[in-house]
């Protein structure tokens, strides 16, 4: 997004260029066919290699509490991630 004067005049070739582009952008249907798809297709391939990790990495001789761990671990990899992003961008 770019800053500028109140008093500045935007030029009309760019106006209606920047116009149309967005409008262009604008009309592209959804395909919730494709979108659910893909969600699906990310979610079971994150789920398949969560498997072999939990396979990999034993916390605990019991399923579940191995799934709690690893589960409790990326969580908490993830929270902090969205801390530091979030303390970052509130300081700018």
């Amino acid at each position: 997004m770019r800053i500028e004067k109140i008093n500045y005049i935007t030029p009309k070739a760019n106006f209606c260029a920047q116009k149309s582009s967005k409008m262009q952008a604008a009309k592209q249907p959804n395909n919730p066919l494709k979108d659910s798809l893909t969600t699906a297709g990310a979610w079971f391939g994150f789920g398949v290699g969560l498997d072999m990790l939990s396979r990999k990495c034993r916390f605990s001789k019991s399923p579940t509490k191995n799934s709690f761990a690893i589960n409790g671990i990326l969580g908490l990899g993830a929270g902090i991630f969205t801390g530091i992003k979030e303390w970052y961008s509130s300081k700018e």
